[in-house]
């Protein structure tokens, strides 16, 4: 008797060809599924890459206007006497 993994459980079968090339191809095709799974992920991963990539660049721009904008506020209230 030999141990065959079905979906996490064990389950007790006979030794046999069938049962061994069935077995083989259930792991084939979980095989195949988790292939087509790794390269979806890694193609979303990408995606995100780029899209942190991207805005990585307006951060720096909007800090930039940010302090730019509260200089310019903070002259004007000082040109005008109010603080």
């Amino acid at each position: 008797m030999a141990n065959i993994v079905d979906s996490g459980k064990v389950v007790a079968q006979m030794v046999n060809e069938e049962n061994i090339n069935v077995a083989i191809a259930r792991l084939e095709e979980r095989v195949a599924h988790m292939h087509r799974d790794m390269n979806e992920m890694k193609t979303d991963i990408t995606e995100l890459r780029s899209t942190a990539n991207r805005w990585k660049g307006a951060f720096w721009v909007l800090i930039g206007l940010g302090g730019t904008l509260g200089f310019l506020a903070n002259f004007i209230m000082g040109w005008l006497g109010t603080k």
